[in-house]
């Protein structure tokens, strides 16, 4: 059952003018290039259900798209150029007239290394589209979380309250910067740091059976993996899924990029 989190997210919009907390001793202090790990194909159970998809070899961004990297996005066009977007996207820019994420301000803008936040599901392909990629499936997304070991968390079967720094913050932390948080693949902050985008839409009544995990179904929401830094522990576990309307820029939703093999 789909639990009620967007009450607190409006909560946490409302903060964001607050000052962040100091740097992590371990934060990235420069991060301009986008670094991709392979990720071998494999059979995955995208949701827990006992209903496996096969996935061919893939590239997945190493760390989270940082606002740093998204800032390159704005200043060369990205919400000018209309070759980025979707009919869905064009259409959503028209009625909302956005130019920026929502926590687009000088403390964020600050913190190179930051998570972008408060991004829409259209604003996140976009941006891979300009970046010459796209946004990962939530097989893909579950197969570098779990590796061939199929464990609950991308660092293991136990949860660690140190690996995401659990409940001590009200804010994102820098990409990279928890050492523990790591899958089998060497991907960074899967879960525990931003919900993070997915290629998938989804129809119907239970979403775990009726989602289509390839990013090839369409529908009126879009799934969101791994849990922000506000989340529930449960909704940090590889299988879990989470879903959203595409328009929505909450503190919480970020995003990271995969391409395919060829």
């Amino acid at each position: 059952m789909r639990f009620p989190i967007w009450v607190l997210f409006l909560i946490i919009n409302s903060l964001l003018g607050c000052d962040l907390p100091a740097p992590h001793q371990n934060e990235v202090k420069e991060m301009t290039q986008t670094e991709m790990v392979k990720i071998d194909g494999g059979t995955v159970d995208p949701f827990g259900i006992g209903k496996t998809v096969t996935i061919a070899p893939f590239y997945l961004d190493k760390h989270l798209v940082t606002y740093e990297q998204y800032n390159q996005f704005i200043e060369d066009g990205g919400y000018k150029r209309k070759k980025y977007w979707s009919k869905e996207g064009r259409r959503f820019l028209k009625e909302y007239e956005f130019w920026v994420p929502s926590t687009y301000h000088e403390n964020y803008l600050n913190r190179k290394a930051l998570p972008v936040t408060g991004v829409s599901w259209y604003e996140a392909e976009a941006y891979a589209n300009w970046r010459g990629a796209r946004l990962p499936t939530a097989a893909e997304w579950t197969l570098a979380c779990q590796g061939d070991t199929k464990q609950r968390y991308p660092w293991g079967n136990e949860f660690d309250f140190e690996a995401i720094d659990y409940r001590a913050r009200l804010a994102p932390h820098p990409v990279g910067s928890r050492e523990k948080n790591v899958s089998p693949a060497g991907i960074f902050d899967l879960v525990g740091n931003v919900w993070q985008w997915c290629a998938d839409a989804y129809e119907g009544r239970d979403f775990r059976l009726d989602a289509e995990p390839t990013g090839a179904k369409p529908g009126p929401n879009y799934i969101l993996r791994g849990g922000g830094w506000m989340s529930l522990r449960r909704h940090f576990e590889s299988d879990y899924l989470y879903y959203d309307k595409p328009f929505h820029r909450l503190a919480t939703y970020g995003f990271r990029c995969a391409k395919d093999t060829e």
